[in-house]
């Protein structure tokens, strides 16, 4: 892309009043971060060279013997910022090698787009379509601390059944232990999520619905429509922006953790998705188990195959082994279903014909970095279909009953992992499929190990405040 193309677009953006060009990447963790360049002052070559960067400052990412890197704009994805004070146009930027001029090796961003054409280039489909579930908390406060002598967190909502006592409540509290689906004003939230929901939609983000979810303290839900993979993750960073922005300006905070407190429902991210080929659907069979064609379910097959390994990127942080726990509304054990939800993976009943045909999996948290979290996804599903797994013959189901309930004998059931370390060990030992075509190459792999043992060994040194409730007296 050259001169010409910088000074159309400079020309185009200067007539819409736009003052900044931002450029945002996600690091391996999945922060967004960026870089702004007043519009004026943009290079001629910024769609060729890019901007350079430090990559040895962001965890995981480069060494500082070779830490320099460059961001290179996306010409086909930009969208305007409203929550700048000067008007801004964001552009997705692409990490790249200044070494080589290829894509950086531990770009996630990049990472999508090689599983995504491997996909392509393995002739089982033309395309694959994504659409997460967000699920977060809106908190009137929100407070944590660690320091020398003490640790805890302190969080609040005008939802919070105790809150009745405050009289700026006007006793809206619920009245039931499930908050799904309430009305207003007991559902006090719906028209920040309408906000949310409105500059989602002119971010080019295609919202299928909003509403309260179970949890009292604030959980809320939005749902959006399919977009193809790399958009769908782009589209995941730009909403959590938007949450968060709108949460604060209107006094609260928005928080994605799977567990950010006790005794109230967790926040998953769930992930439906399903294949094309030349514009038709390849999961339908209206005479296989919940109409799934042998494609879908040995694609589920890889999924479930692989998912101790691929929680190490759907479920990334310590905190997300708080969720995946009995009778929490998650999934624990691997397998799959109808519309049963203590399944890993479900085929929702109301997706089962040629043109809605979709699964959806539950395992899945808001502390994922989406492009990873989707890669590897893809790539287990890819070598599921590959090797023609059954999840039949591989102890994956189907099972329609809840297999919480009183009784149920799970002892053959194949669990999930139960913490971080658990996660890190299989992905340590089952990473072939994620290395295929270097999609995921050994070195990001490493280094992401690496990265995550340093995080849950903090936690190995600190007590929890809970033990002081157990143990300080004995």
């Amino acid at each position: 892309m050259g001169t010409g193309i910088i000074d159309a677009v400079q020309s185009k953006l200067k007539e819409k009043g736009v003052e900044e060009l931002d450029i945002r990447f996600t690091d391996i963790l999945g922060y967004w971060r960026h870089v702004t360049i007043p519009l004026a002052s943009a290079p001629s070559d910024l769609f060729l060279r890019g901007v350079g960067f430090d990559g040895s400052t962001l965890d995981g990412m480069s060494s500082v013997e070779s830490g320099d890197l460059a961001l290179v704009p996306d010409s086909k994805r930009l969208y305007f910022d409203s929550f700048p004070r000067k008007k801004t146009v964001v552009l997705f930027g692409d990490i790249v090698d200044f070494s080589t001029g290829h894509s950086y090796s531990r770009d996630p961003r990049g990472i999508a787009r090689k599983a995504d054409n491997l996909l392509k280039f393995s002739g089982i489909a033309t395309d694959s379509f994504w659409a997460p579930e967000f699920e977060f908390n809106l908190l009137d406060k929100a407070r944590f601390w660690e320091k020398p002598g003490g640790a805890g967190y302190e969080f609040g909502s005008i939802e919070n059944p105790a809150a009745s006592e405050d009289p700026s409540s006007h006793g809206l509290v619920h009245p039931t232990h499930s908050g799904y689906h309430a009305m207003f004003p007991v559902d006090s939230l719906h028209d920040v999520r309408g906000e949310m929901a409105s500059l989602m939609h002119d971010a080019g983000i295609n919202v299928k619905y909003h509403h309260h979810e179970v949890g009292r303290w604030g959980q809320s839900e939005i749902e959006v429509q399919f977009s193809p993979m790399l958009t769908s993750a782009d589209n995941a960073m730009i909403t959590k922006h938007i949450i968060r922005n709108v949460a604060l300006g209107n006094n609260m905070a928005a928080t994605f953790m799977p567990k950010p407190m006790a005794g109230e429902p967790g926040n998953g991210m769930h992930f439906h998705l399903y294949f094309e080929k030349a514009g038709e659907r390849i999961f339908f069979n209206k005479e296989g188990y919940c109409s799934l064609s042998s494609t879908a379910r040995s694609a589920i097959a890889g999924i479930l195959h692989h998912a101790r390994a691929l929680c190490a990127f759907t479920n990334p942080s310590v905190n997300s082994y708080r969720r995946l726990v009995p009778n929490q509304e998650a999934p624990v054990y691997r397998f799959f279903s109808g519309p049963n939800r203590s399944a890993a993976i479900r085929v929702p009943a109301y997706a089962r014909s040629p043109k809605k045909m979709r699964f959806e999996y539950r395992v899945a948290d808001g502390t994922c970095n989406p492009y990873l979290a989707m890669s590897s996804m893809l790539m287990a599903a890819i070598d599921g279909i590959k090797k023609e797994m059954v999840p039949e013959d591989m102890g994956f189901g189907p099972i329609d009953e809840n297999v919480f309930a009183q009784g149920y004998d799970t002892s053959d059931l194949s669990r999930l992992p139960e913490n971080l370390d658990e996660a890190l060990d299989d992905l340590a030992s089952d990473r072939e499929f994620l290395e295929s075509e270097d999609v995921f190459t050994p070195d990001f792999i490493d280094a992401f190990i690496a990265m995550k043992r340093d995080e849950t060994a903090l936690f190995r040194g600190n007590p929890h405040p809970l033990e002081h409730k157990l143990y300080f007296s004995l």
